[in-house]
């Protein structure tokens, strides 16, 4: 297809990816080049969060999603709930990894990746379940359009209820235990 206003652009076009994959390559040699970063003791960091923050700890013995209360030299303390409830003490030498919970952000990730394999999923669907059948699940009066946004709609509902509870976007990490 050949664009009249532009009548050399579809020549360019091997040149130009030629060069975004030489600049792709040339910054992934020089990030292979950079010296790692240095794990440095954020510990500290904790004693910065306001008490009733939801976090995420990983520990060597157990994992808890908690309400942070305190952290000190030794220990770090939250609470079942965000008022009191069951405290938990993880010593210092025990924490592996402590991270924010993005319940609200996982949730609606969970929706928009349900959504969009509904979507596909209905797509899919839809001509097989639109013609006249006899079958138990007769959608021939459904157009294939209507297929489809149910699809969407049973896979965003579905991606949410997934996604809040597991909190898969957990993060950003505001200590990680040094060392390997």
């Amino acid at each position: 297809m050949r664009i009249s206003a532009f009548p050399i652009l579809p020549r360019f076009f091997p040149v130009i990816i030629v060069a975004l994959v030489a600049v792709q390559a040339g910054s992934v040699v020089v990030r292979a080049q950079a010296p790692p970063p240095r794990m440095t003791d954020t510990w500290h960091h904790l004693a910065a969060l306001s008490p009733g923050t939801h976090i995420h700890i990983s520990s060597d013995k157990k994992s808890r999603t908690c309400f942070f209360e305190s952290a000190n030299d030794q220990n770090l303390i939250c609470s079942q709930k965000h008022s009191g409830g069951t405290q938990y003490t993880f010593p210092r030498t025990e924490v592996r990894t402590v991270k924010l919970t993005r319940y609200g952000l996982s949730t609606l990730a969970g929706m928009g990746i349900g959504a969009g394999a509904g979507f596909g999923i209905g797509a899919a669907v839809a001509p097989a379940a639109a013609p006249k059948s006899n079958s138990f699940l007769d959608f021939s009066g459904l157009d294939r359009e209507v297929i489809t946004g149910i699809g969407g709609v049973v896979g965003f509902i579905a991606g949410g209820a997934i996604g809040g509870p597991t909190d898969f976007l957990r993060g950003p990490t505001l200590y990680r235990r040094p060392g390997p």
